[in-house]
């Protein structure tokens, strides 16, 4: 009766602690509330990682541009991140949370002012710090105040995996290629090939070979992955007939920007059907002295019967006193029916 009694009074002890220890998993899984970021934290902070962990996705001396704007956002190598937390109670940090890459960045101090963001894992490890300060009140390209799109983690995980399935003879998947930032860019680089891919700002860039050793932009994102993905571009039927042609935009060489000289075309034709690669077709014939290298984008199709027009995004080389140079084109193609 004894040995009886001793065991059902250690089942109830072993059944009070295991209620116990429920009660306070559950309640410590509910310590997390919904953090407000003051507006005084709003703007652009340029910030230096230090204290680099074991594990650590960051680097010691990793520059990181970050932007924090209305709505509790916060912008950071090209992820927007949304509903941050208060954990335990602790009013001084605002915790945000990216799920997929299982990091957190912890903003403080809520209570007493702008000290530092601590880098962790969501189980639970410091990774790390980022250091500096705000330089500016400037929250644009960042939630939706801002003039740009913000690309999605999804669609930054995409590109990456596309890119490296389609054109593994520049961007091969590796170990080392991983998920880096710099002066606003997210990109990966590709050792064995001495390559770069790189997003900022909705648009993508490429680095390293014949692109030279300044980033070079190849289009937007949408764009891209559109053409990677294999997804097509509605193009609506273009009434046959001469048009006048009227190309406009801007080229990029050395990272400068500047007015593409405007070329018209009296009488031509214009692409005819509705299949996107006539008006890829139509591109090269009216640039013939331009060497297209990868995808020409298009984008923004419009026709209102007396006009049609799309833009267009590629890389492009010429030719000038025997030097090559390599440029980055953005341009709008109009063609005004006659």
């Amino acid at each position: 009766m004894n040995a009886a009694k001793t065991n059902r009074h250690s089942l109830v002890r072993t059944c009070v602690a295991l209620l116990t220890t429920a009660v306070a998993s559950s309640a410590a899984l509910a310590q997390e509330t919904p953090a407000t970021v003051p507006s005084s934290f709003e703007g652009t902070y340029e910030l230096t990682y230090a204290f680099a962990q074991a594990g650590s996705p960051l680097s010691n001396g990793t520059a990181v541009t970050l932007v924090i704007a209305p709505g509790n956002t916060m912008c950071v190598g090209g992820y927007t991140l949304t509903n941050p937390i208060l954990r335990n109670g602790n009013q001084h940090e605002a915790i945000w949370k990216e799920t997929t890459g299982g990091i957190e960045l912890a903003l403080s101090s809520l209570v007493n002012g702008y000290n530092e963001i601590n880098v962790g894992s969501t189980s639970g490890t410091w990774w790390g710090q980022l250091q500096g300060s705000k330089v500016s009140t400037s929250t644009a390209g960042c939630g939706t105040g801002g003039g740009s799109s913000t690309p999605t983690q999804a669609q930054i995980d995409e590109l990456f995996a596309q890119a490296q399935q389609h054109f593994a003879q520049y961007f091969p998947a590796s170990a080392n290629a991983v998920n880096q930032t710099l002066d606003g860019y997210i990109y990966r680089h590709y050792p064995s090939t001495g390559m770069y891919l790189a997003i900022s700002g909705g648009d993508v860039y490429v680095m390293g070979g014949q692109f030279g050793d300044t980033p070079s932009k190849q289009g937007s994102l949408e764009a891209i992955l559109s053409e990677l993905s294999g997804t097509t571009v509605d193009v609506p039927a273009i009434p046959e007939g001469d048009y006048k042609l009227t190309v406009t935009g801007t080229v990029g060489t050395f990272g400068i920007s500047t007015a593409f000289p405007a070329v018209v075309i009296d009488k031509i034709d214009a692409p005819k059907s509705t299949d996107i690669d006539d008006i890829r077709e139509a591109v090269k014939k009216a640039l013939s002295d331009v060497n297209f290298t990868g995808t020409i984008n298009v984008s923004e199709v419009n026709n209102t019967g007396a006009e049609f027009s799309f833009v267009i995004q590629f890389s492009g080389s010429t030719v000038a006193s025997g030097v090559t140079v390599t440029s980055t084109y953005d341009l709008k193609y109009v063609y005004t029916k006659l």
